[in-house]
């Protein structure tokens, strides 16, 4: 079997986007060109690698071994591409806003240190941002690119299978799933009970994952908790740990910093997941493979912030510690007063 770079190329865009047509214009290829890219790598294979929709394509079994294999050889042939290059006197620059949920120390390092081995060549610049301010940015060209949450479709698009990243153009942007991030809710150990829920502590206003607690807790008990918003999580988990209020942080954040750091689980409140999801602008601004290697970056580093590493203590299964049902609300809701 004897598969070029290019062909793996056209191939993981489109299973990215879930569309030979997406793909082609993102790469910049005719329709007709992807079409016969993929018919003569199936040819190789020897079987199907998509299933032919009304309106997409998703991966067979041997399609998703394939794409794995891909993401690898495109990463090492993307390393000796680079390694063979004379480095710039000026590298070129990569900046990506990374919004405050998802901004916290140990996933910025993160970042950088997976984007140091994938976008050799590249300077990888992070920004922090509101959710608000991201549109702004792209709009004035500050950002190539953003790591966000969007809410987690009740149901996958018929495009692509459950378990695989896709993309959606929206606004002229590109969205490109990466991983669903767990967060839970939590409170100080020695918060009083009767004042459970009355305090939020929050870092971005319109994030949903920030969102959502206040709500939750509105609906709940109709009143509107009072909402103390600092900017970071770094901060929202000081602050919920000395008792300020409760809030709703990455599981891999609030995971390490339980019982022993001063936290515990909100009662009665449920986990929620959102999507980490990748926003691009123009694709054709700088070659393909950065947009490729940018986003392994960040799925890798979103789907290690997810792990929780043996000894570590995670938060409490379902509701919470004193268990109950959770009254049904929009999972993307806004901050009523």
């Amino acid at each position: 079997m004897d598969i070029d770079a290019r062909t793996l190329r056209t191939f993981r865009e489109v299973t990215l986007t879930g569309s030979f047509t997406q793909a082609a214009r993102r790469l910049g290829y005719s329709q007709s060109s992807v079409t016969a890219q993929m018919r003569a790598l199936e040819r190789q294979v020897g079987e199907p690698v998509f299933e032919r929709l009304p309106n997409g394509v998703r991966l067979t079994h041997a399609g998703t071994v394939l794409r794995d294999y891909a993401r690898q050889i495109l990463t090492l042939v993307g390393e000796m591409e680079t390694a063979l290059r004379r480095p710039p006197a000026n590298p070129p620059r990569l900046t990506v806003g990374i919004v405050p949920a998802l901004a916290y120390g140990q996933q910025l390092a993160r970042v950088t240190h997976i984007g140091r081995r994938l976008l050799s060549g590249v300077q990888l610049a992070l920004r922090v941002m509101g959710t608000s301010e991201v549109h702004d940015a792209f709009r004035s060209g500050s950002i190539d690119g953003a790591l966000v949450l969007t809410v987690v479709d009740c149901e996958e698009p018929a495009a692509l299978p459950a378990d695989q990243s896709h993309a959606e153009r929206s606004d002229e942007l590109t969205e490109v799933r990466l991983q669903e991030v767990e967060f839970v809710p939590v409170t100080s150990v020695g918060h009083r009970r009767g004042s459970l829920g009355r305090q939020v502590v929050i870092a971005d206003p319109d994030c949903p994952s920030q969102r959502w607690l206040p709500e939750f807790l509105r609906l709940r008990s109709d009143i509107p908790p009072e909402i103390h918003e600092l900017g970071s999580m770094a901060g929202v988990r000081a602050a919920a740990q000395s008792g300020l209020g409760c809030a709703m942080l990455p599981m891999a954040l609030a995971a390490s910093h339980q019982e022993a750091g001063g936290l515990r689980p909100l009662p009665g409140v449920p986990r929620m997941r959102w999507n980490a999801s990748l926003l691009l602008g123009r694709p054709d601004t700088r070659p393909a493979v950065d947009w490729e290697n940018l986003t392994e970056t960040l799925r890798q580093a979103t789907a290690l912030s997810c792990a929780i590493h043996p000894g570590e203590p995670g938060p409490a299964n379902g509701v919470g510690v004193l268990g109950g049902e959770a009254p049904a609300l929009d999972p993307n809701p806004s901050i009523a007063g």
